[in-house]
């Protein structure tokens, strides 16, 4: 088993992904999109090499909504 090692500012992006899906309304109530499983595709993106906190939050919710369209009055 390979463990990775990431920067600080690294994991802090990441913590903002994952806070940030979690706290979507997109994802409220949705049984297919547990913590864990939004927290594990994160890292699996950050492993690939991403770092962009719009990326890694447009991929999960594109991954576990499949709908990647913002509500209209959610700030970019």
């Amino acid at each position: 088993m390979s463990v990775m090692s990431y920067e600080s500012s690294t994991i802090a992006t990441l913590r903002r992904a994952l806070d940030e899906v979690l706290l979507d309304g997109r994802v409220h109530g949705r049984k297919s999109a547990s913590a864990l499983e939004i927290a594990e595709h994160l890292l699996a993106q950050a492993a690939a090499g991403e770092r962009d906190l719009e990326r890694l939050k447009s991929s999960a919710f594109e991954k576990f909504i499949g709908n990647t369209e913002r509500f209209p009055n959610q700030a970019a």
